[in-house]
């Protein structure tokens, strides 16, 4: 039997750190600061993929949680879409935690499918139990899936199961909501959400009900953005870019927006044009 994974509500994107696509040393020392300044915050989540900045991105993050306990610190990590064969995706897992310095992680996910690869083809799904079974990764899921990928991939699991999807959902962008969350939640898979405050539009006081909502709870736009997700049971994992924001991120915690607020705020959804990056 497979162990229960449970996420905390919010934790800290890493893209950008180490670079992106491409590797980029220049904020190396930067990025792990604000990782840890992060950690002392109380956030003991973190996002990352060996597709960001070539790999020092998990370099950095292996270099961050030095000098804390392990088990404090929950680290996701994803394989490229471009090793989802078989021995490739255990390569790629056996690559991730040599750079992250560590001898598990403890949420592993299929960053994206390509239109080339069946998951059935490729045995994509038993090389990450198998993964599971011997304890490199604590829990498997999967990222930007929608349900008929959830489907198919639950199909080929037998001894452990999709625990938590990673998706794109913001203010701006809550198409997610109308099938994906809801399937998520009738079958027991943890929603994340990427880019939560659609890279950066919802913090710029542009918006009447935000700004309205934030003088009521007396909180900021960015801190009502992500309490909507996190008000609905997701994970929210905003880029960790500085101290100030990584504060400001943290008083998204510990309330919660009432529900006719909530309502008002997903008819945002679309108001704004919102260019995505796919």
């Amino acid at each position: 039997m497979f162990a229960i994974m449970h996420l905390p509500l919010l934790g800290m994107g890493t893209w950008g750190m180490g670079g992106k696509f491409d590797t980029d040393e220049s904020n190396f020392d930067a990025s792990v600061e604000a990782l840890r300044f992060g950690f002392e915050q109380g956030i003991r989540l973190v996002d990352v993929a060996e597709l960001h900045g070539g790999g020092l991105t998990e370099r950095i993050v292996g270099e961050a949680i030095k000098g804390y306990t392990r088990e404090d610190i929950q680290i996701i990590s994803k394989v490229s879409r471009d090793h989802l064969k078989y021995d490739e995706v255990l390569r790629a897992a056996e690559g991730s935690l040599k750079r992250l310095d560590t001898s598990y992680i403890d949420l592993y996910m299929i960053h994206k499918l390509l239109p080339s690869v069946a998951l059935p083809d490729a045995l994509t799904l038993k090389a990450l139990e198998r993964l599971s079974a011997e304890g490199m990764v604590r829990h498997i899921g999967v990222s930007n899936f929608n349900v008929v990928q959830l489907q198919e991939a639950q199909k080929h699991l037998a001894s452990t199961t999709i625990e938590a999807n990673e998706i794109e959902y913001n203010l701006l962008f809550q198409e997610a909501g109308n099938e994906v969350a809801p399937f998520c939640k009738a079958n027991g898979i943890h929603l994340i959400a990427h880019r939560p405050l659609a890279k950066g539009m919802l913090v710029r006081g542009e918006n009447k009900l935000l700004d309205e909502l934030a003088r009521t709870y007396e909180k900021t736009p960015a801190q009502i953005s992500l309490n909507f997700i996190i008000s609905q049971g997701m994970t929210a994992i905003p880029k960790a870019s500085d101290k100030k924001h990584l504060q400001e991120n943290v008083g998204a915690l510990g309330w919660k927006l009432e529900e006719g607020d909530i309502a008002l705020l997903r008819k945002l959804d679309g108001s704004v044009p919102y260019q995505r990056i796919q």
